[in-house]
């Protein structure tokens, strides 16, 4: 079955890495895979033995008539089973009026506005959403109440979580030399992560008020926010002016697994758009206890006390007491390890991802269109 994925991200963000993993993890004798993305992609030099269209017109675009016309011409010319898009409206235009079978997958939890939640408006977005995917698949059941909000029909949204490979383990040499690295300015050292794109709803501004509160309490917390992004300028500049010390802003870590293995806590401060964190699971994988704002699909990704540590959003002092309160009780750090590693082999491995992806696949492939 030929697949087709359509995305117009340039950068790498969730949906892009969870194509990566997709197509690590698919089964290549079934299901080819291909991809079209924007020129210039940041994707493209990841992609393994995966063949791939750049198009013009539709760098960060959900719909423009340029980009349409350009999708369509490519579908029509390489006639694939299913057109699978990640945010392209105009991908899925384009899959229908070729007479593909179309999937769309949700990637982000934005709040709709009033409007759109409210008739006329609801209707006409439920409408095209219902009419142009012939299975939509929700990553988080956070994002699949944001589609039903808008009047997306429950019998066409499939939840699957997404899913990541396990993370490296490295050896002690190894993690001492990530340690120096980083600079990290002491010998025994607790590191919080924050992995995420420097985007003002990632909650960075939170997480350096909380660092300041660390520093009082704790001298030996160092805190590295790993990622690139517009909030970047913004930080750098609050952590000179306020003497922010015990923060270090890594810019983009290639490296992530390394990182990971010298992390004792990660947390995601997050009060939009996150669905399901891909570094959240990561870190699951190898049991590292999270701490996560209340937003979105956090709270079906941890469980409280059980996986990791839920806090209210936008709070940063409760940011700081809850992984005070972390730091300070071992037997709770234990039990959230084990019961970690054990829920992401449960439910968000790479494997279990690709195989339900697969199943909407043969579903769809397998019926007519029904609106």
């Amino acid at each position: 079955m030929r697949i087709l994925h359509i995305i117009s991200d340039s950068n790498i963000g969730g949906a892009g890495r969870h194509l990566l993993t997709l197509f690590e993890a698919c089964n290549w004798e079934n299901f080819k895979m291909e991809v079209v993305l924007p020129m210039g992609s940041q994707l493209i030099p990841l992609l393994k033995d995966v063949n791939y269209y750049e198009l013009p017109h539709i760098n960060e675009k959900s719909f423009s008539l340029k980009g349409l016309i350009e999708i369509t011409k490519l579908i029509q010319e390489l006639g694939p089973d299913i057109v699978h898009t990640h945010a392209s409206f105009a991908g899925r235009i384009a899959g229908r009026l070729s007479g593909c079978h179309v999937v769309y997958t949700r990637h982000s939890v934005f709040e709709p506005s009033e409007k759109s939640t409210k008739f006329p408006l609801k209707q006409l977005i439920g409408s095209a959403n219902n009419f142009f995917s012939d299975g939509i698949i929700a990553v988080s059941p956070a994002a699949k109440e944001i589609l039903l909000k808008t009047g997306v029909r429950e019998s066409k949204i499939k939840v699957i979580y997404n899913g990541v490979a396990p993370t490296k383990i490295f050896p002690l040499e190894e993690r001492a030399k990530t340690r120096q690295k980083y600079n990290i300015p002491f010998q025994s050292p607790f590191v919080i992560s924050q992995i995420a794109r420097l985007e003002d709803v990632k909650g960075h501004n939170y997480t350096l008020d909380a660092a300041k509160i660390w520093a009082n309490r704790h001298p030996d917390i160092f805190v590295i926010i790993a990622g690139t992004g517009p909030m970047q300028p913004i930080l750098e500049k609050r952590i000179k002016n306020e003497n922010i010390n015990n923060v270090l802003l890594a810019g983009f870590v290639k490296d992530i697994d390394k990182l990971l293995n010298i992390t004792n806590v990660q947390i995601n401060a997050s009060y939009g758009t996150e669905a399901t964190s891909l570094s959240l699971l990561e870190g699951m994988s190898l049991g590292i206890p999270a701490v996560v704002s209340d937003f979105g699909g956090n709270p079906f990704v941890i469980t409280h006390k059980k996986t990791g540590l839920i806090f209210p959003q936008k709070d940063a002092k409760a940011l700081a007491d809850t992984v005070t309160m972390l730091k300070n009780d071992e037997n709770l750090t234990q039990e959230i390890v084990q019961n970690a590693q054990l829920e992401y082999k449960e439910r968000f491995r790479d494997d279990l991802m690709a195989r339900e992806i697969e199943s909407v696949y043969k579903n769809v492939k397998g019926r007519r269109f029904i609106l």
